[in-house]
């Protein structure tokens, strides 16, 4: 048998239509049942007699006869109370009379979607954990005293150390750290928390009562997302928690967005692949006469529907890399081979498309370079670039590939003598669906997604990818291989 007793929220609002209506949002929104009151002695009367039973109070500071004992109630019964008030000096007076009232909601047109909000924001709350990093007792105590008052779940760590095992077993949307802990700095603490933490995850505030004005950027440099001064109000604490959170919801929420936008694309393109297989397998068999004999405008749809199709394959096949690529299931099985080997294979694949356009392609490959990657995947990354070169190089023109060793690093160079590209479009290069002013110069087709995925791929290998390129000058493109990656 349930012995709880039922939880409620006290309303307290000198107009009972608007109560109500409060009532009515904030029941359908946090389906937590509401008491409401129309004057002071209603409300006293209410927060005596259910004191034990009320997760929150909202009180209108414009209720009849209302005084600081209904104030005293509150705290009393340590009750988390929300004002409605018609001045911000009306509300900082009303804070000082209780250490419970948390927030103020001024009276304008928008307060009775405010305070459901804000009830709202409350109730989630609950589910919501923070970490206090402070090596002083009775700060960790004051703010977990606070937080708690703002139905948050304060987990208080003396140490960094402390506080690194704790983010292990916990999932905390905020975390608090001073600058001062005794094993470290509150900015070393912010840097390796956040390698492993990212904004979409977790957000962390630094606080300082030192008056160096170079904590906060230093906060702010190692990945902090906020900065907070002692002393503080705890108006100001409260509104820069509730800031912090909601951008990390709402990070988190376009993350999943984003996951879910992926799948749908992967989903789709994959379902593409059969039928457009289809179109271009019989398009052949048109073109090479396996249909009967075809006239020469009959040829030249059927090339045309050919043509067609093979662009659209290579664009599915583009967004199903993508979507796997963003969606973080890129599969990477590494091994140590001659990257002399899947080069060389990969020009002969680009050959035939080289030669339609009288395209030589130079190859000058040091034999005995090996690296420790995922062939196939280093093979996928060199088909965007040589097909990239092909697409935007003119007829009778050169593609230049080579590899060398430096002192730090394999390289892995393909030079084009196209076009160029322009300063000012090359920090887009890498970005999906991006297109410069240069266009394919045999009416081949492109959707800016061969470098994305070029990129995706150098950095799950860790390789960096550097650009050289002047307009009219071609462009090189260059896939740096860590040297720790190379065997000896």
């Amino acid at each position: 048998m349930n012995t709880e007793k039922t939880q409620y929220i006290l309303i307290a609002e000198e107009n009972e239509e608007m109560a109500q209506k409060m009532k009515q949002g904030i029941e359908a929104t946090s389906s937590v049942p509401c008491l409401v009151a129309v004057s002071s002695s209603e409300a006293f009367t209410l927060a005596s007699r259910y004191s034990d039973q009320l997760q929150l109070a909202v009180l209108d500071t414009s209720l009849a006869d209302i005084n600081e004992s209904l104030f005293y109630v509150t705290a009393e019964q340590s009750i988390p109370t929300l004002l409605i008030t018609d001045s911000n000096n009306e509300a900082c007076s009303a804070c000082v009379l209780s250490p419970t009232i948390i927030d103020s909601i001024l009276k304008t047109r928008d307060v009775l979607n405010n305070v459901v909000e804000a009830v709202q924001r409350l109730q989630k709350n609950r589910e919501t954990y923070v970490l206090i990093v402070d090596s002083s007792a009775s700060i960790r105590h004051y703010m977990s005293h606070l937080l708690s008052n703002y139905m948050l779940n304060p987990v208080p760590a003396q140490t960094g150390c402390e506080a690194m095992h704790l983010m292990e077993q916990y999932n905390f949307s905020l975390v608090l750290i001073d600058a001062n802990i005794s094993d470290m700095a509150g900015f070393e603490l912010t840097r390796i928390l956040r390698e492993n933490h990212p904004p979409e995850r977790t957000s962390i505030i630094g606080i300082s009562g030192n008056t160096d004005l170079h904590i906060s950027a230093m906060f702010l440099k190692n990945g902090a997302n906020d900065f907070l001064n002692k002393p503080f109000k705890r108006e100001e604490l409260y509104c820069r928690i509730m800031q912090n959170l909601k951008m990390t919801e709402l990070l988190s929420h376009l993350e999943q967005l984003n996951m879910v936008k992926n799948k749908m694309l992967g989903v789709a393109a994959h379902d593409l692949v059969t039928p457009i297989t289809g179109i271009q397998g019989l398009s052949s068999l048109f073109k090479e006469g396996h249909a009967g004999e075809l006239t020469a405008q009959q040829k030249e749809i059927a090339d045309a529907i050919h043509n067609a199709s093979d662009d659209m394959l290579t664009l599915v096949t583009d967004l199903l890399d993508v979507s796997t690529i963003e969606s973080g299931l890129l599969s990477i099985t590494k091994k140590t081979f001659k990257l002399s080997d899947v080069v060389t294979q990969r020009i002969a694949l680009t050959g035939l498309s080289a030669s339609r356009k009288s395209i030589a392609i130079h190859q000058n490959l040091e034999p005995d370079l090996h690296v420790t990657a995922d062939p196939n995947r280093i093979a996928q990354l060199l088909d965007n670039l040589l097909s990239n070169a092909v697409k935007f190089s003119d007829h009778n023109t050169t593609i230049h590939i080579c590899t060398k060793r430096t002192d730090t690093c394999i390289q892995l160079i393909v030079r084009d003598e196209g076009p160029g590209i322009a300063e000012e479009e090359q920090h887009e290069l890498f970005t999906p669906f991006s297109k410069g002013s240069a266009v394919p110069t045999g009416s081949e087709s492109s959707h800016g997604l061969g470098l994305h995925i070029v990129k995706r791929i150098a950095t799950a290998h860790n390789c960096s990818v550097d650009v050289a390129s002047t307009l009219g000058s071609g462009t090189e493109f260059t896939i740096n291989f860590p040297m720790e990656d190379a065997p000896e």
